[in-house]
């Protein structure tokens, strides 16, 4: 059985069939995460309350770390019979780590309805290593999918695709800045809109131009923007107002600044989020992530939804009122980095 696009598997849910095993690999996790979500929904189901929903999805569904679980571990809860009735879904990440993984072999099967099906499994892995046996098997007998980078060719294809589902519009100059973005893949174009986005309701739909300085690159070392939120974030109060003399009484540099100041905010809250609640929802690439991981070290969570609220009061002082942008910006680092 040759790998699967990630197209093909979806026609397959659709039609409602349902391999006992799907091994999703590659460096797109956007790809992956995709269809992950379209496999649970033929897997688990939807009702209409959404509280009973929530309550039966406890029950079947699994979610494993190969980094603290062999094969066996897998194996068992594969083989577990779900308390609730119906089709366990099992979710393994970092499968590439699976020790022992040739037990596995034991879960291969063709595709069938779900009803045929006591447990899915979908492992989610960096790589699939094609010198090991259990590779060799898993591709013909289970739904290997790769996930890969996205060519060149087909970046604007996609770059329209996330713009469509934000419900954004961006120009034609702002779509191949995007398109050439190093380093690129979808979860990093998908923050760059976000931050876009954001930008666009600080500064309002008419200056889309400005919203636009905010795209990774657009707000640079020249701008202080760099300087200023790495000493902000880092409670850093000399640098930090060092840093915003630089740009304060410049409304073509401050206004895209905070935009991006306030996409870091909502980050970091999340950020946060997942730290009280051990938990892993956030989606950045690694480099950001350790970032923001480290910025949440002296932050909690209360300062950080007090933060989007200062800059939603920074926004209106700036627009609406006569007061010095400098002092604005002033009293937000005091306020913040004290």
């Amino acid at each position: 059985m040759p790998r699967l696009e990630p197209k093909v598997v979806q026609k397959e849910l659709e039609a409602g069939q349902l391999w006992p095993v799907y091994w999703l690999h590659g460096q797109e996790q956007m790809k992956s995460r995709e269809l992950l979500k379209r496999i649970r929904k033929a897997v688990l189901g939807e009702t209409a309350d959404a509280a009973a929903q929530s309550f039966a999805s406890s029950f079947n569904e699994e979610l494993l770390d190969a980094s603290e679980v062999n094969a066996s571990r897998v194996l068992d809860a594969a083989q577990s019979l779900s308390l609730g009735g119906g089709t366990r879904l099992i979710i393994v990440r970092d499968a590439h780590l699976l020790k022992e993984a040739d037990i596995l072999t034991q879960l291969l099967g063709p595709r069938v309805t779900k009803e045929e099906l006591s447990s899915v499994c979908v492992f989610l892995s960096k790589d699939l290593d094609g010198r090991k046996k259990f590779s060799k098997v898993l591709v013909e007998q289970a739904a290997v999918v790769p996930c890969d980078e996205i060519p060149e060719e087909e970046r604007d294809a996609w770059i329209t695709y996330l713009v469509r589902r934000k419900g954004l519009e961006i120009s034609p100059e702002l779509g191949a800045q995007m398109r050439f973005l190093d380093p690129w893949s979808l979860d990093i174009i998908d923050q760059e809109l976000e931050k876009y986005s954001l930008a666009q309701s600080a500064l309002g739909p008419e200056s889309a131009q400005d919203a636009a300085a905010v795209i990774q690159g657009g707000v640079g070392p020249e701008l202080g923007g760099d300087s200023f939120l790495e000493a902000f974030f880092t409670r850093q109060l000399k640098t930090s107002l060092h840093a915003i003399e630089s740009f304060a009484d410049h409304p073509d540099q401050s206004l895209p600044l905070l935009g991006l100041l306030a996409w870091n905010a909502r980050f970091l809250s999340l950020v946060i989020s997942d730290r009280e609640r051990n938990s892993r929802e956030v989606k950045l690439s690694p480099f950001m992530l350790d970032r923001f991981k480290r910025w949440s070290r002296t932050w909690s969570m209360a300062d950080a939804v007090d933060l989007q609220s200062a800059l939603a009061e920074l926004d209106f002082g700036i627009k609406q009122t006569q007061r010095l942008s400098l002092g604005l910006w002033t009293d937000l680092v005091v306020r913040f980095c004290s």
